[in-house]
């Protein structure tokens, strides 16, 4: 039970992988968290309704200790909100970049520890860049029919010529490629059932992606669905995108499967009128991947 003593400390929330505050993934950053207890946490997440709402427990030699909460559970890692938390401490400065513009950090949550750069761009925002760990696969094991049904498309709307193909990190995604862009864009989810079977299966969200089609401003659009988790919809995922791009390099598209750097750009949240933009640096040595960086902008929004 939540302890009714505790100062709250107040919550700021940011649009993280968004240039303006029309787009983007919510999250609530709460600084100087460090006397709450979980329960308080958990309470305070659920009243801000955001995908995540981030509590700053300690900050000091570089190092962040956060805590990650949806509106129903405690994350071991977040990519957007460790983008709005970090753009909260610079904005506030409670984190200087050198005089270059940059800074390294240290993110450290249920999940593990992050590096985690900062990048200030010449208009003075801060870019804030993830170093994850590449992502590995298994396959899928679900049936595209079934999985067809629960996302309310045509089983021939999926693209049978490459893999469903589930991947375990700080979450569990299931990785579903779609024909074409308005296929995506049509589905129409059965979330309760979704949640349902996510959970039976041991899935944590379900990827939608287009692999093979750019729209011009990105290099693949992709729909991130966590009911399982407390979020319908995402409109913006870190994580996610880092399962992502090591996939569409294992799967030799879009022109990452060569050794080297590449970067890509991912569309999403449009279909949620929520625009987002999350860029992923993938280095590719011997077909493999070497090292992923997973950043992009936050905006805040208020209060």
């Amino acid at each position: 039970m939540a302890r009714p003593d505790l100062i709250r400390p107040p919550v700021v929330l940011y649009l993280a992988f968004s240039e303006v505050a029309s787009g983007g993934s919510p999250a609530g950053v709460a600084v100087d968290a460090a006397e709450l207890d979980a329960e308080t946490m958990q309470q305070m997440a659920a009243e801000v309704g955001a995908p995540a709402t981030c509590f700053v427990t300690g900050l000091a030699d570089g190092i962040i200790d956060v805590r990650f909460f949806s509106t129903t559970t405690e994350y071991g890692m977040c990519g957007h909100g460790t983008v709005g938390l970090v753009t909260s401490l610079v904005e506030q400065e409670a984190v200087v970049p050198g005089a270059d513009g940059r800074v390294d950090l240290v993110v450290r949550s249920a999940g593990g520890a992050v590096e985690v750069e900062v990048r200030c761009r010449g208009d003075g925002r801060p870019e804030v860049w993830m170093d994850l760990a590449p992502a590995f696969f298994e396959p899928g094991g679900v049936d595209p029919a079934e999985v067809a049904a629960l996302l309310g498309v045509a089983t021939d709307s999926l693209d049978a010529t490459l893999p469903m193909e589930r991947t375990v990190s700080d979450f569990t995604h299931l990785i579903v490629p779609f024909q074409d862009l308005s296929s995506m864009a049509a589905a129409a989810p059965d979330f309760d059932g979704l949640a349902r079977w996510c959970r039976r299966i041991g899935v944590d969200t379900v990827a939608l992606i287009v692999a093979d089609e750019a729209d011009g401003d990105h290099d693949y659009r992709c729909r991130d669905l966590c009911p399982a988790v407390g979020t319908d919809e995402a409109a913006a995922t870190g994580t996610t995108n880092r399962a992502l791009a090591c996939w569409l390099v294992r799967q030799d598209l879009l022109g990452v499967g060569v050794d080297g750097h590449h970067v890509l750009v991912a569309g999403q949240g449009i279909e949620m009128g929520q625009p987002s933009v999350v860029c992923s640096e993938v280095e590719v040595a011997s077909g493999e991947v070497a090292r992923v960086r997973v950043g992009g902008v936050a905006t805040r929004i208020g209060p």
